[in-house]
């Protein structure tokens, strides 16, 4: 059944149907048919404010000429004022004072500062595109996958907030940090930091890149490989995780990076859930047990102690097991390898 949801998932993607609903043209024109809805609606908001500020001029006025009729009525029935006769203009609707050039001037400049609008907002060069943004410090990510991951593909230059894309791209896996500058007319700079990995994990099913928190992801080709190795066939370090993310035990990588710090002549470790983590000794035949990654400095003490004996022993198969830090315990073996 899983194998017939999978067909028919590959044939609807593969369906001209689906490729023409998702095609860059149809995204491009999604994209300006936005901008122009929004043009619109501004410019509408606009031209209700304009009325709404036309009536109350009208009403504002109107009231005004009440007051000064009232005033001038009660002047002229006490003679002591003469009435004020003002320079009267014939008015074609109330709020309005007649043409002047001024206005028709005013008229051209509002007409032609909309038209501006329209064309930074709906014109295509505000518009951006793959071949628009330019990423820095990218070594193993590629061009593609970084523009897909901004979520800017025909977005207007006016639109787009620097922090929004920070974030897009913080949300991709293998980004650890970006600074991203929206340049005019339609330009986006977008400086990257990509994670480092600080140890390998190697299952039966595949390989992993190891980050500080414990995430695992898919290894990249890169020179960044990590000198530290897990090697756990079953994946039992692997713990519960409810977003779909696959984690390595923190403390079992930990100590680990610890060891291989310590003992620099160890890269290598095994992992299962009998021994915890197990490696040998260069130069020995001595196995360690080493357990989990509680009581560390317990049992580094233990393998300091021991360790002239694992040296004097160096032809010797045995194995060192310091699980239980207050009760070390040696063991010899004619092959050590079936204590792996």
């Amino acid at each position: 059944m899983q194998s017939a949801l999978k067909s028919g998932s590959r044939q609807k993607r593969k369906s001209r149907a689906a490729q023409k609903a998702v095609s860059p043209e149809r995204v491009r024109r999604r994209r300006q048919e936005q901008t122009r809805r929004r043009l619109g609606a501004a410019l509408r908001a606009a031209q209700a404010f304009f009325v709404r500020s036309g009536d109350l001029a009208s009403d504002f006025v109107r009231r005004r000429g009440q007051r000064a009729s009232s005033r001038r009525r009660a002047s002229s029935t006490q003679g002591s004022i003469q009435p004020y006769r003002g320079n009267a203009r014939a008015t074609f609707w109330p709020g309005f004072s007649g043409f002047a050039p001024a206005k028709g001037i005013s008229l051209l400049l509002l007409a032609a500062v909309a038209a501006a609008l329209y064309w930074m907002l709906a014109g295509e060069s505000f518009f951006i595109y793959r071949e628009d943004v330019r990423f820095d410090g990218a070594r193993y990510l590629t061009h593609e996958e970084l523009f897909e991951a901004c979520e800017i593909e025909s977005w207007s230059v006016f639109w787009l907030d620097p922090a929004e894309i920070q974030k897009n791209l913080l949300d991709y896996p293998y980004v650890a940090d970006a600074h991203v500058t929206v340049r005019w007319p339609a330009r986006v700079d977008v400086r990257i930091e990509e994670v480092r990995p600080v140890a390998l994990w190697a299952t039966d099913e595949q390989q992993y890149w190891l980050l500080e928190g414990g995430l695992a992801l898919a290894p990249r080709e890169s020179d960044l490989q990590p000198m530290v190795r897990i090697i756990d066939p079953s994946a039992e370090a692997r713990i519960a995780n409810v977003d779909g993310e696959v984690l390595i035990d923190r403390r079992v990588m930990t100590t680990a990076m610890v060891l291989s710090e310590r003992l620099s002549f160890v890269n290598e470790f095994w992992y299962n859930s009998l021994y915890g983590l197990n490696f040998s000794l260069p130069s020995t035949q001595a196995w360690i047990h080493w357990g989990d990654g509680r009581n560390f400095d317990e049992k580094w003490a233990a393998l300091q102690g021991l360790m002239p004996e694992l040296t004097a022993a160096r032809d010797e198969a045995l194995t060192l097991n310091v699980m239980t830090p207050n009760r070390p315990f040696t063991r010899r073996y004619e092959d050590a390898e079936s204590e792996q």
